[in-house]
């Protein structure tokens, strides 16, 4: 029994390093695939019986690990859509079947459809479950509602007191088009997202002063017309024209309304903060203009936060908030069971799949235009190649050993 204690012996290690061998084989192979994650052989022994004077040999068993815990190092690209996730978490897919899965390879493009495809063919999940889809072929437009525009009035403008706004019925505001003191134009959207240009006027209309004669303050009209109007047309109801108060150091008062709104020709109503202006000096001056909208144009690109949310970047330069990616964790990222096209599927080793947001506690972040590269160290997976080949031999050669014990025992007459 002893003899064949000994062959089986060696033919388990033959086959626990034929079983290391395969691991290393693949870890060599997968070493430049996406998100990939090396295998690992584990040995442990069942060990023989027998009392002082003899010896059982036992066997050798294998365990197959993947190390899905353990990050690769980043690989930076020039594509917008390819991502990598710094920390915990798994970019959720689904393939054509509709079954989820999970995986590190982050190597995303668009595809005919707008939706985000890695190059195993698994569909990128957004919030909700659904394919992350980038609309390519609809235009895109908006309307503008709202915006910012900082100026500095001359303070030595004199006043021009204006028609009563308050009669019945409403006396127009002067200032169209000749007595105003001065004037800026911006740039709107009408619903159609045809680009419609307003000037705005402003008209200083009070000066106040104490009995030492200093300035203690003055008010400005401010208004709005069609710049490409033949007529002129004031946008914004004489009824209710708009003023700024100033206090005698040329900052806005705080009581004073710095939401003017006036209306865009086939358009909505635009709110515009002017809470950046200022009166000092002698001269005119814009320092801040900035009014939402945008015309009709095609999404050119993909721009991806490190929150998950997809920005779509249109041919007009202005972006628009698509959709956000969702990541999952779990409680042992370890226990997942590998399947092929570098996916995994949760079990009850892994745990329950928890779904957050890049960047939430416990969920890594994302990075845009860089993909995780495979864990696969070359230069260990060589040494280990080396290690089992020389174990393996070793093995024949007790196999051998054990063989010619048993011939000889065999020619004994």
């Amino acid at each position: 029994m002893g003899l064949y204690g000994i062959m089986n012996t060696s033919v388990s290690g033959m086959d626990a390093q034929s079983n290391k061998l395969s691991t290393v084989a693949d870890n060599i192979s997968n070493a430049d695939t996406v998100g990939y994650k090396r295998y690992e052989t584990a040995f442990s022994s069942l060990v023989g019986s027998g009392g002082n004077s003899s010896y059982q040999s036992g066997i050798v068993n294998t365990t197959v690990v993947q190390s899905v815990r353990q990050q690769g190092a980043f690989n930076f690209t020039s594509s917008g859509t390819d991502l990598a996730i710094n920390g915990n978490g798994f970019f959720q897919v689904e393939d054509s079947q509709g079954g989820t899965y999970y995986t590190r390879a982050g190597d995303f493009v668009l595809d005919k459809n707008g939706q985000m495809v890695n190059s195993s063919g698994y569909k990128l999940l957004s919030e909700g479950g659904t394919p992350v889809t980038v609309d390519l072929s609809t235009p895109v437009w908006q309307a503008s509602s709202q915006g910012e525009l900082g100026v500095n009035l001359a303070s030595g403008t004199a006043a021009h007191p204006s028609e009563d706004s308050n009669a019945n019925p409403p006396v127009p505001a002067p200032g169209l088009p000749d007595n105003y003191d001065h004037k800026t134009s911006i740039s709107t959207f009408d619903q159609n997202g045809n680009p419609v240009k307003i000037d705005v006027f402003y008209t200083k209309v009070e000066q106040g002063a104490d009995e030492a004669g200093n300035v203690n303050g003055s008010k400005w009209m401010v208004q709005a017309a069609d710049a490409e109007g033949l007529d002129k047309t004031v946008l914004t109801p004489p009824a209710t024209r708009f003023e700024l108060e100033f206090t005698g150091d040329g900052k806005l008062a705080p009581t004073s309304d710095t939401d003017f709104v006036f209306k865009v020709p086939n358009g909505g109503n635009v709110t515009l903060d002017l809470s950046n202006t200022v009166t000092a000096g002698q001269k005119f001056s814009v320092s801040e203009v900035d009014v939402d909208g945008y015309r009709p144009s095609k999404i050119q690109n993909v721009r991806i936060e490190s929150d998950g949310r997809v920005f779509g970047i249109y041919g007009s330069s202005k972006e628009k908030l698509l959709d956000q990616i969702q990541i999952v964790n779990f409680s042992n990222p370890d226990g997942l069971q590998a399947k092929s096209g570098n996916i995994y599927a949760a079990t009850d080793a892994s745990g329950d799949p928890a779904v957050g947001f890049p960047g939430d506690n416990g969920f890594g972040s994302l990075f845009s235009g860089a993909v995780e590269g495979s864990n696969v160290d070359l230069a260990s997976e060589l040494t280990k190649m080396v290690q089992s080949q020389r174990a393996y031999s070793a093995n024949t050669k007790v196999f051998n050993a054990s063989s010619e014990l048993l011939q000889e025992l065999n020619n004994l007459r």
